[in-house]
């Protein structure tokens, strides 16, 4: 038996890898790939990587039918804005933006700057970060996506605090260099890589959103440190490297 998979807003360098490595997935059926800029055109004019492997053409949203999974690779916004059709049309779902990584509403106000817009299913979604959460993603029907430094922080830090190895009362610093595709493919003055070489920059020395996944992982384990999360643009296009303090 293979497993029919769509992937909204496949032309996305998150959408791109994540079609990458199905592709490559014996018991997995691309059925759908979705661009509304791209519609009609193949999938390896966006991701030439995929040239020869796939002779795939980009849908539109609304030509989109049912399958068994179905991945979310909208902008932050797009998934919660919709997500009542989307679990309309697929059984389980994996969200790749930052729409349901949170369980607390008021943490979006916070951290994100708007509401949440469908508050009633921050509780339906599991955090999908495997190492913390391997078995509830499982069985899981709905999988959030998690923060790209995020990740690299709670991999550094987390263990420690479930070995009993770093002070829960003392603040954590955790600075992290970091390559532009975590921007995403649409360019900007900060992002775009020609701007960025031969440049090292520092974007978001405090308050950085990701700075909320790290807390509430954390939390889970009934501890309570300040988070210190700085992060600086390097001449890099992939890659996380996070030095932490504890």
């Amino acid at each position: 038996m293979t497993t029919s998979v769509s992937i909204v807003g496949a032309s996305g360098y998150a959408g791109g890898e994540l079609l990458r490595l199905l592709l490559d997935h014996p018991s997995v059926t691309i059925k759908q790939v979705t661009s509304e800029r791209h519609e009609g055109k193949f999938v390896h004019f966006t991701h030439p990587n995929l040239r020869g492997r796939t002779q795939l053409k980009f849908n539109r949203l609304e030509a989109l039918e049912e399958c068994d999974v179905l991945f979310l690779g909208l902008p932050h916004g797009g998934s919660m804005e919709n997500i009542e059709k989307f679990a309309a049309l697929g059984e389980r779902i994996v969200d790749l933006s930052a729409d349901f990584r949170l369980r607390d509403e008021e943490s979006y106000l916070t951290w994100y700057g708007q509401e949440h817009r469908a508050p009633h299913w921050l509780d339906r979604f599991v955090y999908g970060l495997p190492e913390i959460n391997r078995d509830r993603i499982r069985e899981a029907h709905y999988v959030s996506g998690v923060g790209c430094n995020a990740t690299a922080t709670n991999l550094a830090i987390r263990p420690l605090f479930e070995a009993g190895l770093a002070l829960a009362g003392q603040p954590v610093i955790c600075e992290l260099k970091v390559g532009s595709s975590e921007a995403g493919n649409k360019e900007s003055l900060a992002s775009h890589h020609p701007e960025r070489s031969g440049s090292v920059r520092s974007y978001a020395p405090t308050g950085h959103r990701h700075t909320a996944e790290v807390v509430q992982a954390l939390a889970e384990l009934g501890v309570d440190p300040t988070i210190l999360l700085s992060a600086t643009a390097v001449e890099l296009v992939r890659g996380i490297l996070a030095t932490a303090h504890v």
